[in-house]
C-alpha cells in the first residue's frame, strides 16, 4: 500500500501516523511505502523558479540553499534573532511560490481565498480543480512516478489537519483522474474529528472509497485481508525517512505511548467531544520499544505526541538514559514535586515538557475539571527550572469559566512565576461545537462550513472574543515583553523547535 502524508504541515518532523501504519502492515507481511509528501512538496515550491520582488526577496533568494542548511545546524539555534532572520528569509521565499493573490502559504499554514477546508462542497472543488492547486506541479514531478511503481491498488491519504485539507482533496482527484485502477482511502485525525460529527454524511462518497475515523490500523489490515487483529500499539516504521530532509537541528523521530488521554475530564477539551478511548502499554514495554527506535535509527531527538505522558511512564523514563534527547506534553503532576524525580528526568534526556497551564486562577481550572492546584504548579515549575528543564507552558483565555478579573489573576500568576517559565502559547479559546458547554451557551457559527468543529458564542460573563484578543495583544503580550525571562517562541515552529534553544546557564541543584 502506498501511504501519502500531504501538505501543509511543519516540515521539522516526520508523520507519526502513518509511520504506525506502516509499522502494522509490514508486521502482518504486506508491502507499504511512505512518502512524506508535505516536507518533499515545501521544499519543491521554495525550490521552485521564484521571482524577487524587494530587496528581501533578492536577499532571501540568493542565500537560499544557505538558509536550508543553517536550519539543520544546531549552531543556529544560539541565537534566537539570527534563527528568526533565517525563518522569514525561508518563509517569505514560500510564500512568494505561490499565487499570492488568491493562496496564503506558510511553514504552518494553507489557504484559499476562494475555497473554504471546513466546507465540504468547497473540498469537492478543490479535487475536481486540483490542477489549479499549487502542488499540482508537484503532484506531477514528486508522485506520479511513486503512484505508478505502487503495486497495491489502495492509496492512502493521511489528512490530520485543517491546513492539510485543501491539499489532501486536491492530491485525491489528481489520483481519482489520473489512475482510475486506484482505491483512495482517507484518515487521521481531522478525518477522525469530521466523522464523530453526529450529523455527518459522508459527504465524499463519490470521491472516496473508504474513510476510516480513529486508529487506522485494524481497519486497513483488515481492507487487505488480515483479519481479526486487535494489536494497538506499534513501534513506527521510520524506514521512508530521508537523511537531512527536514528543517531541525537533527533527526527528530514522533513516537506514542499512549492513544487519547489518562484524564479526559477537562471540560474545554475538543477530544472529550469525540468520546476517543484511551489505551496505554505497561511503561517497560514502552521504554523497550524507544529502545529499539534507537538502536535502529539512531534519533538525536524524540518527540513524545502523547496528549499527555503517563506519571508511570515518566517514572520508567526517569530510571534510563537514551542516545536521544526527549519532549513532550505532561501534566502537572504531584511526581514533579519530587526534585530527585526531576532530575532523573533530565538525565535520562529530557530537554523540555510541554505543560497545559491553561489559567492562573484556581476557581477557574476548577470549573475546567482540569485537576490542577496552582500550589503543586508553583513548586513543578521551580523544580523543572532548577534540573535545567525547559517549560513551555500553554494558557487558555476566554473559556466560559474566566472573566476578565480572572485572566488578570492569570497574567500576575504567570508574571511571579515568569524565571521558571522559558515559553508561553497563549490561546483564545474556541468552543467545541458537539461539547456539552455548548448545550448550554447561546451560540453562533464560527466558520461557516458543514464541517465546521468550533462555535463562537454569547459569553456569560461578558467576557466576549474581542475583548479577550485586545486583552492578550494589548496587555500580556505588551507586559511579558517588558523585562521578562519568557522567550519568543520560535516563529512558524513553535514548541517543534523551542526545544533546541538551551537554558542560557547550566542549572545545577
Amino acid at each position: 500500500m502506498l501511504l501519502i502524508f500531504p501538505p501543509v504541515a511543519k516540515p521539522c518532523e516526520p508523520p507519526a501516523g502513518v509511520a504506525l501504519l506502516s509499522a502494522a502492515l509490514k508486521e502482518q507481511g504486506l508491502a507499504c511505502e511512505v512518502v512524506d509528501a508535505n516536507v518533499e512538496g515545501l521544499l519543491y515550491l521554495i525550490q521552485s523558479d521564484i521571482i524577487p520582488t524587494d530587496s528581501w526577496s533578492k536577499r532571501a533568494l540568493k542565500n537560499r540553499e544557505q538558509i536550508l542548511s543553517d536550519l539543520k545546524n544546531p549552531d543556529l539555534y544560539t541565537n534566537m534573532d539570527r534563527y528568526h532572520q533565517r525563518v522569514y528569509d525561508l518563509n517569505k521565499l514560500l510564500s512568494m511560490s505561490v499565487d499570492t493573490k488568491r493562496f496564503k502559504i506558510s511553514l504552518s499554514d494553507y489557504s484559499d481565498a476562494r475555497l473554504s477546508s471546513v466546507n465540504s462542497t468547497d473540498l469537492l472543488k478543490s479535487a475536481l480543480h486540483y490542477r489549479e492547486n499549487p502542488f499540482y506541479p508537484f503532484f506531477e514531478a514528486g508522485l506520479r512516478q511513486k503512484v505508478l511503481a505502487s503495486a497495491s491498488p489502495f492509496i492512502g491519504i493521511s489528512l490530520c489537519y485543517l491546513n492539510q485539507a485543501l491539499v489532501s482533496f486536491a492530491l485525491a482527484g489528481w489520483i481519482r483522474d489520473n489512475f482510475t485502477d486506484k482505491r483512495l482511502v482517507l484518515g487521521g485525525g481531522l478525518v477522525s474529528s469530521w466523522m464523530s460529527r453526529p450529523d455527518y454524511n459522508d459527504p465524499f462518497k463519490d470521491l472516496i472509497d473508504l474513510s476510516i475515523p480513529g486508529e487506522g490500523e485494524q481497519p486497513l489490515l483488515e481492507l487487505l485481508g488480515r483479519k481479526n487483529i486487535s494489536k494497538r500499539h506499534y513501534v513506527p516504521d521510520y524506514d521512508f525517512v530521508k537523511p537531512d530532509l527536514y528543517l531541525a537541528p537533527g533527526k527528530i523521530l514522533p513516537f506514542r505511548a499512549s492513544i487519547g488521554c489518562y484524564w479526559s475530564k477537562c471540560n474545554f477539551c475538543p477530544e472529550k467531544a469525540e468520546t476517543r478511548a484511551y489505551s496505554s502499554q505497561r511503561a517497560s514495554k514502552v521504554v523497550a520499544d524507544l529502545t529499539a527506535i534507537d538502536e535502529q535509527y539512531a534519533p538525536d531527538f524524540v518527540h513524545l505526541i502523547d496528549n499527555a505522558v503517563t506519571p508511570a511512564f515518566l517514572k520508567a523514563l526517569s530510571t534510563h538514559q537514551f542516545g536521544f534527547k526527549w519532549y513532550g506534553f505532561v501534566r502537572f503532576e504531584r511526581e514533579f514535586l519530587d526534585p530527585a524525580f526531576c532530575h532523573g528526568l533530565k538525565q535520562s534526556g529530557c530537554d523540555m515538557l510541554k505543560l497545559g497551564l491553561e489559567s492562573g486562577d484556581q476557581s477557574v481550572l476548577d470549573q475546567m475539571n482540569k485537576g490542577t492546584d496552582l500550589n503543586f504548579v508553583s513548586t513543578i515549575l521551580k523544580n523543572l527550572h532548577q534540573a535545567g528543564i525547559l517549560t513551555f507552558v500553554y494558557l487558555l483565555f476566554g473559556t466560559g469559566y474566566e472573566d476578565e478579573a480572572a485572566a488578570f489573576r492569570t497574567l500576575d500568576y504567570v508574571k511571579a512565576h515568569q524565571d521558571y517559565i522559558d515559553y508561553l502559547n497563549l490561546s483564545v479559546f474556541n468552543l467545541p461545537k458537539f461539547s456539552a458547554d455548548a448545550e448550554n451557551l447561546e451560540t453562533q457559527e464560527f466558520y461557516h462550513g458543514d464541517l465546521s468543529l468550533y462555535l463562537n458564542f454569547t459569553h456569560p460573563l461578558g467576557w466576549d472574543r474581542r475583548r479577550v484578543k485586545h486583552f492578550i495583544d494589548k496587555t500580556v503580550k505588551k507586559q511579558m515583553r517588558v523585562g521578562s525571562a519568557v522567550r519568543k517562541n520560535p516563529a512558524f515552529f513553535s514548541s517543534n523547535h523551542a526545544a533546541f534553544f538551551k537554558l542560557k546557564e547550566t542549572i545545577t541543584s
